[in-house]
């Protein structure tokens, strides 16, 4: 009797789902047209509604409730689950109460712009969506008691949980977002109910009257991967050469000295920077068009060709000194006696170099360039916005994704476009990502990152 009973005992999720989705039915939504009261229910909202309010009001089917109502469904079956493996039923159960609770608060929090009609009064949430909570909330607490007691979670876990709710709403919920790419906002209906276009935006970002090497994408992609490209390559060499000098000082207090020095231009703002470029290019009272005389003057703002070498150059100022202290805690990491060794073996100090040296940083090479890659498709904005001073001319050789994403969005006031090409932009970086990893798997499995 008593192993049955055991059995029964996180059953009660079953009676959870079931209540939660009795309340769905229940009214979510209260609102006074004319003097008279008037509710709406879950399942209501989940269907859409039409013509309330005097037929001047229509809601569309609520993706927020179809959330909830899934997850109540997945609480019932947790608890129909945990007959069998209360371990797998309790995990369920704790995912989908934890999903009812988050996106039912998230409802109650959008209620006002679902009957947004002055004619509408005393909107607000009704009991049936407030006890939801509370009966999601409470198998919440039921399931991650029993999770605790059998340890299967841990206070570590616990922990873990407000970096874990940091992480899942600003990374995860804003994915959400990525709809707007494939809508054509009306801000007068709001994002929601503005109509969808399919790929529409995508074709304004890779179509052009000149071809396809004249569009936008073109540029943008371009621009972005041969800039990371060379800042990763460029500051990956000019760190380890810095490391490697550093690393060679023996003297404590000038070693302290030149790392402080070169770490400098890491903390100078990009606001700043831009003053010191203008200050050496500006046409009428830079340094470089003074050396040069009236006659031989550039003007650097209206001129292309000379951005990609002043851009590389200002980002490898700015990382030698990061890079290079990296490189140099490696290089100290390298135990003494494998240098004594090999200066016993006769190996020269350009051997040691080759052989000892750049054998054992192979981990610290591969791991920065595996992050710098993780980030190829992203540009430093202030390196391509506030340096170049957002010259229109220099858009062929100065706009990224992320200046494009930016000038869409603030300067254009074109959220769709904008939104697609930062769809664009997260997507290709992901296959980079990948790619770059199975190669790195391929040849160093220890060093992949995944």
């Amino acid at each position: 009797m008593k192993g049955k009973l055991a059995k029964l005992k996180l059953l009660d999720l079953s009676v959870f789902g079931i209540l939660m989705l009795v309340f769905l039915a229940m009214p979510h939504i209260g609102y006074t047209y004319k003097k008279v009261a008037y509710t709406l229910s879950g399942f209501d909202l989940i269907g859409g509604v039409n013509g309330i309010v005097g037929g001047k009001v229509d809601i569309a089917p609520s993706w927020i409730l179809i959330l909830v109502l899934i997850a109540s469904i997945a609480v019932l079956v947790a608890g129909i689950v945990s007959l069998k493996s209360e371990k797998t039923g309790a995990r369920i159960g704790m995912w989908a109460s934890l999903v009812a609770a988050v996106f039912s608060i998230y409802f109650m929090t959008q209620i006002s712009d679902l009957i947004s009609n002055k004619n509408a009064k005393n909107v607000g949430a009704a009991f049936g969506v407030i006890i939801l909570v509370l009966l999601a909330v409470a198998a919440l607490v039921r399931c991650i008691i029993w999770l605790y007691r059998h340890k299967v979670l841990s206070a570590l876990d616990f922990m873990a949980v407000p970096g874990m709710l940091y992480f899942f709403i600003n990374n995860y919920i804003p994915m959400v977002g990525i709809a707007i790419a494939f809508k054509k906002v009306d801000y007068s209906v709001g994002l929601v109910a503005s109509p969808w276009i399919g790929f529409d935006n995508f074709k304004n970002l890779f179509q052009s009257n000149a071809g396809f090497f004249k569009s936008n994408a073109w540029i943008i992609t371009r621009n972005t991967l041969l800039y990371n490209v060379c800042f990763i390559i460029l500051g990956i060499v000019t760190g380890l050469i810095i490391g490697l000098c550093l690393a060679g000082i023996t003297r404590k207090a000038l070693q302290k000295f030149f790392q402080t020095s070169i770490l400098l231009p890491q903390l100078i703002s990009y606001v700043i920077v831009a003053y010191i470029v203008y200050a050496f290019f500006s046409n009428e009272t830079g340094i470089v068009n003074h050396l040069l005389g009236e006659e031989n003057a550039i003007n650097f703002y209206q001129t292309p060709k000379y951005w990609p070498f002043i851009l590389v150059f200002i980002n490898i100022w700015k990382q030698i000194g990061y890079n290079g202290i990296i490189f140099l805690s490696s290089i100290i990491g390298i135990s003494i006696d494998v240098l004594e060794a090999s200066r016993i073996d006769g190996c020269s100090k350009w051997e040691q170099l080759r052989f000892v040296t750049l054998p054992m940083l192979k981990p610290t090479i591969i791991t920065l360039t595996m992050l710098q890659v993780g980030r190829i498709f992203y540009s430093d904005f202030g390196l391509f916005y506030q340096v170049p001073l957002n010259s229109g001319a220099l858009y062929s050789v100065t706009d990224t994704v992320d200046t494009y994403v930016y000038r869409m969005l603030m300067t254009m006031n074109n959220i769709s476009v904008s939104s697609a090409a930062s769809t664009y932009q997260a997507v290709l970086g992901f296959i980079i990502v990948l790619i770059v990893n199975m190669i790195v798997r391929a040849k160093d499995k220890e060093n992949a990152l995944f």
